[in-house]
């Protein structure tokens, strides 16, 4: 079982991460930065400052918000960091009904979390790369049916409550992306 000293609870959004470093008694500091590489290796830099931290001897923790983490779990997985990836509704319930919101105390009730849990924490293990790349394929087929599906369904029904002139006009319009679509999702499959 490791030893954690250090807890970095992470909130992740599409611009900012919000960092909050605690030690094994209370809160050092919190810091906003860029959701980008340049502050993340800085951020970095800056936590090796601390007086006793290591990676080793830390964990990082954020909540599941889709590609907005891919940067910073990049970053920590090739640095051989420990880092826990966990459901937010998780987190939350581990921690009991507590009042407000917003992203310095979501990075504190993060650290927390990792804090309280420590002895029982899971550590996130990255997916293989070539696992991504169809994760992303799948998802981008799903959004071009969905976007397919968006165009057709109103076509169909215009020929029931629009005139039959308008409702021709609407498939001759909307045919070319249509088509685009269907050559883009046989490519996909």
């Amino acid at each position: 079982m490791k030893r954690y000293k250090y807890f970095i609870g992470i909130d992740v959004s599409k611009l900012t991460l919000d960092f909050a470093i605690m030690n094994v008694e209370k809160l050092i500091y919190h810091k906003k930065i860029a959701n980008d590489d340049t502050a993340i290796a800085s951020m970095l830099v800056e936590l090796k400052e601390i007086n006793g931290f290591k990676l080793s001897n830390s964990v990082f923790g954020m909540e599941h918000t889709g590609i907005y983490s891919n940067k910073i779990l990049s970053i920590l997985e090739r640095k051989k960091a420990n880092i826990v990836y966990e459901n937010p509704t998780h987190i939350k319930n581990s921690l009991g009904n507590l009042r407000g919101k917003n992203d310095k105390l979501d990075s504190i009730r993060i650290a927390t979390y990792l804090k309280k849990l420590k002895d029982d924490l899971r550590l996130w293990q990255g997916k293989r790369k070539i696992i991504q790349e169809l994760a992303s394929l799948v998802a981008l087929r799903d959004r071009l049916a969905r976007t397919k599906r968006a165009l057709k369904t109103p076509l169909k029904e215009d020929h029931l409550f629009v005139s039959t002139k308008f409702a021709i006009q609407n498939e001759k319009f909307s045919s070319r992306t249509i088509n685009a679509l269907e050559a883009d999702i046989h490519i996909l499959d």
